[in-house]
């Protein structure tokens, strides 16, 4: 029953590959110049940034230091509890977006016109995982941007012999996991640029690992393709 749900399934891959242009492997994933034009800027933490639970908001009412909060924990719900208006709900809002529902709130039965701003000191979202030849694999969060030699540097660095020439980057786009390949070496010589990375980003340095962690799927390629291979079904 596996078996035939396995060839169902690498038929139905094949099929799409047809369709979209050809298939391949994690080897062909672009590098060079097609792979850093994959990259698109980073979403930055502010206005565009969307808030999540379990980040650590300040928010301050201007000339109401007791209705300020300097570490404000969204709840696995999506609140924050604030003095006199109790649970607001600001998951899923820009910091302006809740900087006016709060503001909203207090200006119904407490304030006139009252100012309020709100900073995300720690968004929890914003993580990298750094996998294979690495020192300390693993889940990092970070703030602000990051740069794919930092991220490698947060595993605390490559293993001795890894293979730097080959770091893969694997990125969700339009609800499909994408792969881009980099050289590290040379981005550390400073002979290539340094790629920026976005939250929810999959680092791994080394092809062989890449292909060991990614589990050897088919890689779809569009025909009109210019940056990033898709993995297979987003697995």
């Amino acid at each position: 029953m596996n078996r035939r749900n396995g060839i169902t399934g690498t038929m139905a891959v094949l099929l799409a590959c047809v369709l979209l242009g050809a298939c391949a492997t994690v080897e062909d994933a672009p590098r060079g110049e097609a792979a850093y034009a994959a990259i698109p800027p980073a979403p930055a933490v502010g206005m565009e940034y969307r808030i999540a639970p379990d980040d650590v908001l300040r928010i301050q009412v201007y000339h109401e230091p007791e209705l300020s909060l300097e570490d404000a924990q969204v709840s696995a719900a999506g609140m924050i509890r604030m003095p006199w208006i109790g649970d607001v709900p600001v998951a899923g809002l820009t910091t302006s977006e809740a900087s006016d529902v709060i503001a909203g709130r207090l200006g119904q039965r407490y304030l006139v016109s009252p100012q309020v701003t709100l900073f995300v000191k720690k968004a929890v979202n914003r993580r990298v995982t750094v996998d294979g030849e690495v020192r300390e694999p693993g889940l990092y969060p970070f703030e602000g941007r990051i740069l794919l030699s930092q991220a490698v540097a947060m595993a605390k660095g490559p293993t001795r012999l890894a293979g730097l020439d080959k770091v893969v980057v694997v990125r969700t786009m339009d609800g499909q996991r994408q792969a881009a390949m980099f050289d590290l070496s040379a981005i550390r010589k400073g002979e290539a640029a340094d790629p920026e990375i976005l939250p929810g980003d999959q680092v791994i340095v080394g092809l062989s690992r890449a292909k060991a962690i990614l589990g050897g799927a088919l890689l779809a390629i569009p025909a009109l393709a210019t940056g990033f291979i898709a993995l297979d079904g987003g697995r």
